[in-house]
């Protein structure tokens, strides 16, 4: 018992010390080795004056804010499951962070949740979180897609027929997104009459725990959270003197929050892209590109990388191999 015990920890050292060495790799691809990153940080730092350090003290606690919702609306989640304290679960959420940081469409969050839960509920766990990261993508792409039909009524892109009938298709995949979030319980049904999913079965039956009021209830935090990106989006774009109405700010934030959803990429190779769309769609309103860029590469900085590093230090005390999220 002791030697297998034994054997436990040198394996979770062994794991700790492989994320660590993509973590330093992937800040160092992203951070020291990227020129736009440099060129973003050193006009933040002359686009700073005495009156900015409270905009950039509010957007830190925006993220704080941001962070503790998303750790709330999966403590509510997970409940269904098992009891998990706050603190544990913004524990858990932020070595989702960092686990996510290497993996397609930041599928490692789930694991890192998961290691703060007992073996025996982790599968059933990572469905029910499905249904909290689904709320999300219905919450942005209702938005996006309001945002997409009056970007798509107000500039002159494509003909007007090619314009309807993309409205249409807007209007179509929003009520299809609204209608399968609303009933989940229909895929407990498909799932039944397939025998290939019958060992993960037993698993799948939560999702006939979450009424359509818990469904409601998730998609307000899901639109909190939103709202606090939005809000340090035009933080930052102010910052750097990317000069929109508050109209157009929320129009093109929505669409490009929109475009990432819809886009699959790695999380720590997020910027190139994040960076590409938002200059995109600002340049319809500013031609201020260099600060456009800047902003996304703050809000990509603050929101994901800075948590994903102290997400690490919660790494460092989890026992990987432990049977119980106890610890």
């Amino acid at each position: 018992m002791k030697l297998f015990k034994g054997k436990n920890q040198v394996y979770s050292i062994l794991i700790k010390v492989a994320i660590l060495g993509l973590l330093i790799f992937a800040l160092y691809k992203q951070l020291i080795g990227n020129s736009d990153v440099k060129s973003a940080l050193q006009l933040m730092l002359e686009s700073i004056n005495s009156n900015d350090f409270l905009l950039l003290f509010s957007v830190t606690i925006l993220m704080l804010l941001n962070w503790g919702v998303e750790s709330y609306k999966w403590k509510n989640i997970i409940s269904k499951i098992y009891n998990i304290p706050f603190i544990q679960a913004f524990k858990a959420v932020w070595t989702g962070v960092t686990l996510g940081l290497f993996t397609p469409n930041r599928i490692g969050e789930y694991g890192g949740r998961i290691l703060y839960l007992p073996m025996r509920h982790r599968i059933s766990s990572i469905i029910a979180t499905l249904i909290g990261s689904f709320g999300q993508i219905v919450v942005t792409s209702t938005i996006g897609i309001i945002t997409l039909i009056i970007f798509l009524l107000t500039q002159t892109i494509f003909d007007t027929y090619i314009t309807w009938m993309l409205i249409g298709i807007c209007i179509v995949l929003d009520i299809v997104f609204f209608a399968a979030y609303f009933n989940l319980h229909i895929f407990i049904e498909v799932f039944k009459r397939k025998k290939f999913f019958s060992r993960i079965l037993p698993y799948i039956t939560i999702i006939g725990s979450y009424h359509n009021q818990d469904l409601w209830r998730y998609l307000g935090l899901s639109a909190i959270r939103y709202s606090v990106f939005t809000a340090q989006y035009l933080a930052f774009l102010k910052l750097f003197g990317v000069h929109l109405n508050v109209g157009e700010g929320v129009l093109v934030i929505g669409l490009i929050f929109l475009a990432q959803t819809i886009i699959p990429s790695f999380a720590i190779a997020e910027l190139f892209t994040r960076g590409n769309i938002a200059v995109y769609f600002c340049g319809f309103y500013s031609e201020n590109t260099v600060g456009v860029f800047a902003a996304s590469t703050c809000l990509w900085l603050l929101n994901l990388i800075i948590p994903a590093i102290l997400g690490y230090t919660f790494i460092i005390k989890k026992n990987f191999l432990k049977q119980t999220g106890n610890e």
